[in-house]
């Protein structure tokens, strides 16, 4: 809206307000006078602070009626609430006081927040009350105040919570001057608790500094998510469905308290989803360091104003020392558009993580720096007699300032060498270790590998969900088991830091482990151990060696790393057993229909583990991933293998919903041909399982994303991939026919030189490059060993095409058509090619119809179509035209959401 627009919307807008409410009608007859474009953004601004589910849902009570009405809840010392004795009140808000008691059964201290009684004359508060409790009570994390019960006292509400010694952020900013260390540390931990909340679907909507405690420690708690707000989804998962309301306090107190921290949509009463709580942290941030809210004014309708319309003033106006990076996550926190701002409070983390590492990475630089001025300073002295009269070394300096000055940095650098060498090695060692294999424990009893490759697994598991080191994945690991490879060359085969070898054994019931951690360059061993324990005890000896790698190699984890790093799949030994069973032969599957009888077996072992233990999540998950490869990639004429594919992640959810292996499941079969390609939603599945675990999904994901045409993000994920394990052979060739059937013709030459140089060309760049020679006998050739894909036959018919042999060509059409297979994954890349070859003959109809069909069926990709030569020919025709427009709207819709 133009700024002449928004000074009169502010204007009637503040005018409006000291209106009472059945007056602003006749007001805005008179005052807009037939400006229904003005009239309608005052009104939306207006309901924005009445409606129910908003800011402002009842009027102003003064302050000697809600005291007197609190008064009448007679809570004394020494009244007892249950079991709960009370001790003093120690503060009051808008719903409720609070009170420090004493918990009489275990002796210890608690708040009782108590509901006023004059708000217990309505329904709706009661339940926003209760809501209260139920919300914070189904977050279990660490920076998340813990709710122990609610009960009712003499017709009152109550709810009992963790008592914390510390003071609220609204306070600590009154009271002292933030250093960026603490507050860098201060949002890591408040997003910390928002990515629990989110990953169980509840957004707090009102985060501001009131509801933050940070203790004398630096610990901080979120609370009061009394306005929380559970996103919608199939099935409830704590019973929170009803309307939300922010009331109770004065009007204005209420708008200016709370609108500075509200993202734009939350303040123009518009639905909202896990990004308000993006902004309103973003809002945070920016008064920890400036201290002043990016938005604030001198009058709501101002504040309100500033909100919706105007950007915020940079935080380096205020703080010359903001670092620029924290100045782009700021930024862009606070994007008016929640498309624009981070998707995930996952992802913002990541980042704030990454500036806290450069930050400690920069002071120990500049205690470096440092320490050489000092060392040039020792040169000066000694070249300065003891009457402080410079020698004749020193006029020398003078001369040769710049000499002297390299030579001092040689001395910092060598002195800084000599004392880094004389730190303990173990400390170098985790300085420089980025990377680590996980090698199969190597079984010293026949038949036993599957035990080897499961430890090895659940290792690669917890450490690699971290997200504090690159950990090869056990598909990189796998062919250990069998190859007689020492430790350190296979690290260096798999370009690791770091490596984990060991052995396996079982004697009767007892299970005997050895592990070392070995430093690739040089083979120093980091740490080792031997384990000798019952059978049973094998989640023992997981978690002592998940935990002594992560502690060995300096891991820095929060608490949610931490929990993750101990999390037990199942406590059911022979479950687990099972469930490593059918690791084991998932892992040696290979796909194609000739080896169903395999899959299914594999599908078998895992079901055994679940009828062992039922509630083991990770094998419904792998047993719907065995189950969703069957129906796409071996048997995808038989509709019941997506159905139970299905069913098995319904359970996997319903007992775990962070699970990254039930996501990859239902992208799976999201973006099969049977679910009619639906990639939006397969990729968001994507995402979620790459931010659950880091090793996961960035193959998927790429293969995902150069289907809908964004090649940028494809060529990022597929780089991500190799970075994960750079010996994936199928991570290779996803690449290479990335590149392939995006018309690089270039590059996917140069790579398939580099990945696969005994393999002989293909015909596609030849074709493509005019060099029909060359590609005649490559394709024929192709031929010969296909003779029934239908890629091959229309390249040959391209071929024709161009050689000007059109009944030739049309002939060998109709047989890759007839040759076509609608459920095959590939089929939009079959119908691409024919769309091509009917583009070289000019036959406009019969390629715009195979064009859209390949668009329809899952491969909407406009950068191929966009730089395909065979298409020339028809490229100038209205309708290609039309389609192009289609599509390029279509792909930006694609960035748009995804970038």
């Amino acid at each position: 809206m133009a700024n002449e627009k928004w000074s009169q919307v502010k204007h009637l807008l503040d005018e409006a307000m000291r209106r009472k409410p059945e007056e602003r009608a006749a007001f805005l007859d008179e005052a807009c006078n037939g400006d229904n474009g003005v009239r309608r953004e005052v009104e939306s601004l207006l309901s924005s602070f009445d409606r129910a589910d908003g800011f402002m849902d009842s009027p102003a009570i003064p302050a000697k009626a809600r005291t007197e009405q609190t008064e009448k809840l007679k809570v004394v010392p020494g009244q007892i609430l249950g079991h709960w004795e009370i001790v003093k009140q120690i503060g009051e808000g808008g719903m409720g006081v609070v009170y420090l008691a004493k918990d009489q059964k275990l002796e210890r201290l608690v708040a009782i927040k108590v509901l006023n009684r004059k708000y217990e004359q309505r329904e709706d508060n009661i339940r926003r009350f209760v809501q209260e409790a139920k919300t914070a009570s189904a977050l279990n994390h660490p920076n998340i105040l813990t709710i122990y019960e609610i009960g009712d006292f003499e017709d009152s509400q109550y709810i009992v919570s963790e008592y914390i010694e510390g003071e609220t952020l609204r306070n600590k900013l009154r009271n002292e001057e933030l250093e960026l260390p603490g507050i860098i540390d201060i949002s890591i931990q408040a997003a910390g608790a928002l990515t629990a909340a989110h990953k169980a679907r509840i957004i707090h909507r009102d985060l501001k500094p009131e509801n933050v405690i940070v203790r004398d420690d630096g610990y901080v708690k979120v609370l009061d998510f009394g306005l929380a707000k559970l996103l919608p989804e199939p099935t409830s998962m704590v019973g929170l469905e009803e309307p939300t309301r922010k009331q109770n306090q004065t009007a204005k107190g209420l708008i200016l308290g709370t609108i500075n921290y509200m993202s734009p949509e939350q303040a123009k009463g518009e639905d909202v989803d896990a990004r308000t709580d993006i902004f309103s942290l973003g809002v945070l941030i920016y008064e920890m360091i400036t201290g002043r809210t990016p938005f604030s004014a001198n009058s709501t309708s101002e504040t309100l104003a500033n909100l919706i319309n105007r950007d915020p003033v940079p935080m380096s106006r205020y703080n010359t020392s903001v670092p620029d990076e924290l100045e782009r996550i700021v930024s862009k926190m606070l994007r008016k558009n929640p498309d624009e701002r981070y998707q995930t409070m996952k992802g913002l983390l990541t980042d704030v993580k990454d500036l806290k590492d450069k930050i400690i990475l920069e002071e120990k630089m500049n205690r470096t720096s440092a320490a050489g001025n000092n060392a040039e300073t020792q040169i000066l002295n000694r070249m300065t007699d003891n009457d402080g009269k410079k020698t004749t070394s020193a006029y020398g300096y003078k001369r040769n300032r710049k000499l002297l000055a390299i030579a001092a940095a040689i001395i910092v650098m060598v002195a800084g060498g000599f004392f880094w060498y004389l730190r303990p090695t173990r400390t170098v060692a985790e300085r420089r270790i980025n990377s680590l294999a996980v090698l199969p424990l190597k079984s010293l009893d026949a038949g036993e590998n599957y035990l080897g490759l499961g430890i090895a697994d659940a290792v690669i598991r917890r450490i690699s969900q971290t997200g504090q080191l690159t950990v090869r994945p056990t598909s990189a690991i796998r062919k250990y088991l069998t190859e007689d490879t020492d430790a350190l060359t296979a690290a260096q085969q798999l370009s690791t830091d770091a490596v984990l070898e060991g052995s396996v054994q079982r004697a009767d019931d007892r299970l005997r482990v050895s592990v070392n951690l070995l430093r690739t360059r040089d083979g120093v061993s980091l740490w080792s151990d031997n384990f000798d324990m019952r059978s049973a005890d094998i989640f023992t000896v997981q978690d002592s060696v998940a935990q002594q790698v992560a502690s060995k190699l300096s891991l820095q984890l929060d608490p949610e790393q931490r929990e993750r790093l101990n999390k037990h799949a199942t406590a059911n030994q022979l479950a687990y057993d099972y469930y490593l069973k059918g690791l084991y032969s998932y892992d040696l599957m290979s796909w194609g229909a000739s080896n169903k009888p395999q899959a299914v077996a594999t599908a078998e072992l895992f079901k055994s583990a679940i009828a062992a233990d039922p509630n083991f999540a990770l094998a419904h998950a792998q047993l719907a991933n065995v189950y969703g490869y069957i129906a796409i990639l071996i048997d995808p004429k038989d509709p019941t293998w997506a159905d139970r594919a299905q069913e098995e992640i319904v359970r996997a959810e319903a007992l775990d919903p962070m699970l990254a292996e039930t996501h990859i499941a239902k992208a799976t079969l999201l973006i099969g041909p049977r679910s009619g390609y639906q990639w939006e939603a397969g990729i968001r599945e994507l995402i979620t399982a790459e931010q659950i675990d880091p090793n996961l999904a960035h193959v998927n994901l790429g293969g995902a994303y150069y289907h809908i045409g964004l090649e940028d993000l494809a060529e990022r994920e597929f780089k991500r991939g190799l970075e994960v394990d750079p010996t994936s052979q199928s991570a290779k060739t996803e690449y290479l026919f990335f590149f392939l059937n995006l018309r690089r013709y270039e590059e996917f030459d140069a790579l398939n030189k580099k990945y696969f140089p005994d393999d002989p060309p293909t015909s596609d760049s030849s074709l493509a490059n005019g060099h029909l020679d060359d590609a005649e006998k490559l394709i024929d050739e192709e031929l010969k060993t296909y003779p029934d894909n239908p890629w091959n036959r229309a390249e040959k018919a391209i071929l024709l095409g161009l050689k000007g042999d059109r009944a030739g060509s049309e002939a060998v059409i109709r047989d890759a058509i007839n040759m076509l297979d609608r459920d095959n994954l590939t089929y939009h890349h079959m119908t691409y090619q024919i769309a091509c070859a009917y583009a070289v003959l000019g036959e406009t109809d019969e390629a715009m119809k195979w064009l859209r069909e390949t668009a329809d069926t899952g491969y909407p990709c406009y950068p191929a179509f966009e730089r395909d030569v065979f298409f020339d020919r028809i490229r100038q025709d209205p309708r290609f035209v039309e389609f192009m427009a289609e599509m390029k709207s279509q792909n930006e819709k694609y960035r748009a959401e995804f970038k």
